[in-house]
């Protein structure tokens, strides 16, 4: 259902608000409409003009399609997402194509909030155009929110939990601590390049080139036309007001690639500067509150996973509130799940790029890269894989020593660690989060179960009876469901590196 806030005065309170009409938002409100739940999704008015352009990879597919979300991205038409070419830290240009031929999307977010809306509102959500949140309150088990409408009236909501998934506005992120990194301030400069201009032999391919003090990216948004950012900091690149785009072809000057395809010496009169520095969250969650995607957490563009990421978050959040609505004894243990999966994504993407600004330190020299690679190294975390709060981490270079050591032992001799314990903690078991026996240690105190999707309670259970690498790993495969030889590999080396397995001689 579908309403516009003008003229109304209070909306029927549901079991769930959800604030924002993003991927997040769409995600969450999915979840938990396909479980029974009554949602309210409120989506601001927004503004005229061009919209930011976005990449989803081909690894989301899957996702998509379990949120019912991908048959509607296709029909809506939008550029293939085939590949990256990247022109990085004075290396040559290296062009990389999705293997199996697979592909994702390149959108524009309003496109993809419009070919959102229907699936929505087929799932039956109510969907309240119009209106911002501009005061919240709790009581009586319930929070009670006023909206302004574009009119100006004043809108009543009231509902048990909310999700915020207000993206870089944070409605309630701000009031729950949220902090932006001040150490890397970033502006993005952005223009649309008409199609008679957009000339490229990289077809849909996401184009990523670093320059002394800053970096540009491009992504096509139709048919011959192209969404160009450059991304500077405005402490060391001053930003012109009047002359957005004149700024803008500046900075595209040191990045021969990208401006070869917006049309050299163009002036981009049309271009536009948004906000884009990083920020995360103190808390995820609160009393009757969960905040998801670009609300609680916003990660460097460079990852090219923003919306991937916005579509995980919203997706846990809708579990979360899920499951404590269908059991109360949980609520604890849900909140929790879900405000370490937001950090641990946080940290991860941190870590991703950290390599690609020590490539950029050691070419350049200068502050703009160093400041981020600092800023990575000092908040990242070891995890190499998807992140979830059940997944071990372990140091890349820990494992890297137990897989020597491994490989050099004439047989396999394991048997838990001497701290090895068990824990009971909250994990994700399809569309509930439940509590489960986790494996922890003196070496790694945080409960784990996981590592590259192989069981660590069924590993560590079968070592011991087998003396040899592929008897073990046969043997774990006949025991449940299968794991492929290289991730069983750094599975067993990361048991090992985390103290739960031992191979040294008793």
């Amino acid at each position: 259902m579908r309403l516009r806030a003008e003229g109304l005065s209070r909306i029927p309170a549901p079991d769930v608000l959800v604030l924002g009409g993003g991927p997040a938002g769409c995600a969450a409100a999915l979840v938990l409409a396909s479980g029974g739940h009554a949602v309210a999704l409120v989506r601001p008015e927004r503004p005229p003009g061009a919209s930011l352009a976005q990449s989803i990879p081909p690894s989301a597919r899957a996702l998509l399609g379990e949120l019912g979300m991908l048959d509607a991205i296709e029909r809506a038409g939008f550029v293939p997402n085939r590949g990256n070419t990247a022109a990085w830290a004075g290396s040559p240009v290296r062009a990389e194509v999705f293997p199996d031929g697979g592909h994702g999307f390149h959108v524009d977010r309003a496109g993809l909030e419009r070919a959102l809306d229907a699936v929505i509102e087929q799932a039956g959500v109510t969907v309240v155009r119009g209106p911002a949140a501009r005061f919240a309150e709790r009581s009586g088990g319930a929070w009670h929110l006023r909206c302004l409408d574009p009119t100006g009236r004043t809108v009543r909501i009231s509902a048990p939990w909310v999700v915020d998934a207000t993206g870089r506005h944070g409605f309630f992120a701000r009031k729950l601590g949220r902090e932006p990194d001040r150490r890397t301030t970033t502006i993005a400069l952005v223009s649309r390049v008409p199609e008679e201009e957009a000339r490229s032999d990289h077809d849909g391919h996401t184009l990523i080139e670093s320059y002394e003090d800053g970096w540009a990216w491009s992504v096509p948004v139709g048919p011959g036309a192209r969404c160009v950012t450059a991304m500077v900091d405005p402490r060391e690149t001053p930003i012109d007001a009047d002359s957005l785009g004149g700024t803008l072809a500046r900075q595209l000057r040191k990045a021969p690639l990208i401006e070869s395809i917006s049309g050299p010496g163009r002036r981009h009169p049309d271009a536009w500067a948004c906000p884009a520095s990083l920020y995360t969250s103190a808390r995820y969650t609160d009393e009757g509150l969960v905040v998801a995607g670009d609300a609680g957490a916003f990660i460097d563009p460079l990852s090219s996973y923003g919306v991937k990421k916005a579509l995980v978050s919203g997706r846990l959040a809708g579990i979360a509130i899920a499951t404590c609505l269908e059991d109360a004894s949980m609520t604890g243990a849900a909140l929790a799940y879900h405000d370490a999966h937001e950090r641990d994504v946080a940290a991860t993407y941190r870590a991703r790029s950290a390599d690609f600004f020590a490539e950029a330190a050691a070419r350049y020299g200068h502050p703009f890269w160093s400041r981020r690679l600092e800023a990575a190294q000092s908040t990242a975390s070891p995890r190499a894989s998807e992140p979830s709060p059940t997944e071990l981490a372990v140091a890349e270079a820990d494992v890297r020593r137990a897989h020597a050591a491994l490989r050099a032992a004439p047989r396999l001799r394991a048997r838990p660690g001497a701290t090895l314990r068990t824990i009971t903690a909250p994990a994700l078991a399809g569309r509930r989060i439940v509590l489960e026996n986790h494996l922890a240690s003196d070496l790694h105190p945080r409960p784990a179960r996981f590592h590259r999707s192989v069981d660590l309670r069924r590993l560590v259970a079968l070592a011991p009876r087998h003396h040899a690498v592929p008897e073990l790993w046969s043997a774990y495969n006949r025991s449940g469901p299968p794991a492929d030889l290289p991730d069983f590999l750094t599975a067993l080396a990361a048991a090992c590196a985390a103290g739960f397995l031992s191979t040294e001689e008793a």
